[in-house]
């Protein structure tokens, strides 16, 4: 009978679970950062802004922009880090469904 790969399907798993749980991280700092803007975002304006004024906020809008594109980046690293995990995983299920046939 052949043994069971055990080690292989723990150690799989253990990495799908670090993806998983690296994925979260980045999806809270995501929400964090969305709450604090939504706060900033809260106080009503009363005067009409001046060009400084908007110049700031432009710089503001691109310096979360460029955050937003960075944790896209990482979520789809996170997410492919996952997939080849499952698929590693799926191939080691192959592998030993074909050894006990």
């Amino acid at each position: 009978m052949t043994a069971l790969p055990i080690a292989d399907w723990q150690s799989s798993l253990q990495e799908m679970e670090s993806a998983l749980g690296n994925t979260l991280a980045a999806l809270d700092r995501y929400q964090a950062g969305w709450e604090q803007l939504l706060a900033t975002q809260a106080a009503p304006a009363t005067k009409q802004p001046s060009v400084d004024q908007l110049e700031l906020r432009l710089r503001e809008w691109d310096a979360r922009l460029i955050a937003a594109a960075e944790l896209a980046v990482s979520v789809e690293r996170e997410l492919h880090d996952r997939q080849t995990a499952v698929g590693r995983w799926q191939e080691s299920l192959t592998e030993w469904r074909g050894s006990l046939g």
